[in-house]
């Protein structure tokens, strides 16, 4: 791709300038957080007018790969890592689409007492005990999403923690109970940060965050996990085929 604008060509110049912008993002010339030229080094870099430029940085702050901060300039945007729901691949595949190094930190997995909600939620009766783990989900060593699931020991009595230090729980429990025809139903809720996600994530509170549901289901409707977890939502976005 040329990084220099062709004024004989048919292509529009602020298009053109998009390109060259995109191709320095892609590229890794430019990284997430950096700060770009200003309006007027790019005018003077491309010579182009300042509503060209304008109408280019625009674009790019409207498809999420610039932002604005006021009194400091333009930035790299932090990459949001698409995933959609209805296919199979989980979060793992979307991060690494991205050039990332995907990654988990366990912070505890053990046998418990489930609440009277999960209990409702898996169909569990009150003597079944839960195998609950808490990971945060990574990209580049930094944390994104965070997890929360809960396996019912009538569904695979053995689990240790050591299952869990590598790979997704979902994984683990397609392996050992051959479920590759289970059923995922998720809820997905924007919300705003007010809990635990403040110190797990790294956020502010009221800092936008997508709150997700999923419970999966063996196909004759027995529940095998039930998951909450919370995504960043300036890292993140679910995107929906149909």
């Amino acid at each position: 791709m040329s990084l220099t604008i062709d004024r004989s060509s048919p292509v529009p110049l602020y298009f053109q300038l998009k390109q060259i912008l995109l191709s320095k993002i892609e590229n890794g010339e430019w990284q997430p957080g950096d700060l770009i030229p200003s309006e007027q080094e790019l005018q003077d870099s491309y010579g182009l007018s300042r509503t060209t430029v304008r109408q280019t940085l625009s674009d790019l702050v409207n498809a999420g790969r610039l932002h604005r901060q006021r009194g400091r300039g333009t930035f790299i945007t932090n990459p949001k890592f698409a995933h959609d729901p209805l296919v199979r691949p989980g979060a793992t595949d979307y991060i690494q689409q991205e050039g990332l190094e995907p990654g988990w930190r366990l912070i505890s997995a053990d046998w418990a007492e489930p609440p009277e909600g999960v209990r409702e939620r898996l169909h569990i009766g009150k003597k079944v005990r839960v195998f609950r783990v808490h990971r945060l989900r990574l990209a580049n060593n930094e944390p994104i999403g965070y997890h929360f699931a809960y396996i019912p020991e009538t569904i695979e009595p053995q689990i240790n923690k050591e299952m869990f230090t590598e790979g997704g729980s979902l994984r683990y429990l397609r392996n050992v109970a051959q479920m590759h025809d289970s059923i995922a139903e998720r809820t997905i809720e924007a919300m705003s940060a007010n809990g635990p996600e403040i110190e797990m994530l790294g956020v502010k509170a009221g800092d936008p965050i997508l709150a997700i549901e999923r419970i999966i289901t063996a196909v004759d409707g027995t529940p095998i996990e039930l998951l909450w977890a919370a995504y960043r939502g300036d890292r993140f976005k679910y995107r929906v085929t149909l």
